[in-house]
């Protein structure tokens, strides 16, 4: 069964296209582009015009892939922006008028819950992992089994970049993660999206990306500080032309990379684990 999943995230859209089967996913088609739709939603919490254009038409440009690669399941989810957004409406009507595809705007849970899917699917040698989503717009930690728990917080690269938040106002948007804190000791951090993959990318200095190299890499909190700490010397135009960094991303990555360390540090980790299956393997799963 062939099936495609579009996600449609505050940073950028995504798609997968995936052969799928009960004993496992063959991926034959990725593409990312940074749209970034939760430009400037700020506290008035409405889509701007450009960031509405450029996301329908990025879905568009995904619709025709998924089209002539003759697919035969797809779902479309919209994430973090579109959730807090006033104008979600507007965005849904005319992405379907220009489209004909049927854009879902999930919950933060049913969204943690689909890049944990993701994550235990992708990475069956780490049991019981504790998943981390960190995106644009939010963070969702989930942990599944006998005592699920489940964590959102209105975190991510983009809002705090756009919102210029100090250490101290992350600290504290997160600090419920201190009722959990022995709760999640035991289990193995597993962090999924752009934030945590360009951790790696930057880390190997790939200049061409390669989930082979990406996935299931393992990265200590000094490497991550040590990048960290490169990144904050590092004036803009600079980063937009490091090795292994998208040059649209280079605005952002600082900031992301401050709320892995900052989560690391409450929760006690000196390592985490990248997964580039996440959300969108998740949801191909949940089609098959």
């Amino acid at each position: 069964m062939r099936c495609a999943a579009i996600d449609i995230g505050t940073n950028s859209c995504r798609l997968l296209i995936a052969d799928a089967s009960a004993e496992g996913l063959r991926p034959l088609y990725r593409d990312i582009k940074t749209t970034r739709v939760g430009e400037g939603l700020g506290e008035q919490f409405h889509l701007q015009e450009e960031a509405i254009e450029r996301s329908i038409s990025c879905l568009d440009s995904f619709r025709n892939i998924v089209e002539e690669m003759e697919v035969d399941s797809y779902r479309v989810v919209a994430t973090s922006a579109l959730r807090e957004a006033e104008n979600q409406e507007d965005f849904l009507r005319r992405a379907r008028e220009r489209t004909a595809m049927q854009v879902q705007v999930i919950s933060s849970e049913e969204e943690a819950h689909l890049s944990y899917l993701g994550v235990s699917r992708g990475l069956p040698d780490i049991e019981s992992p504790l998943v981390a989503d960190l995106g644009g717009g939010s963070l969702e930690l989930i942990l599944e089994g006998a005592d699920p728990i489940f964590l959102s917080f209105p975190l991510g690269a983009v809002r705090a970049m756009e919102q210029n938040l100090k250490i101290t106002e992350i600290t504290a948007i997160m600090s419920s993660l201190a009722l959990h804190k022995d709760d999640f000791a035991p289990h193995p951090l597993v962090v999924v999206g752009g934030t945590a993959t360009s951790l790696v990318t930057i880390k190997l200095s790939l200049d061409l990306y390669d989930v082979s190299l990406v996935h299931g890499q393992l990265l200590s909190r000094g490497e991550i500080a040590d990048i960290y700490n490169m990144l904050e010397r590092m004036p803009l135009n600079l980063r937009r032309r490091l090795p292994g960094l998208q040059a649209a991303r280079a605005d952002i990555i600082p900031w992301g990379t401050r709320i892995v360390l900052l989560l690391m540090d409450m929760l006690g980790k000196e390592e985490t684990t990248i997964s580039e299956s996440d959300l969108l393997e998740g949801i191909i799963w949940g089609l098959i």
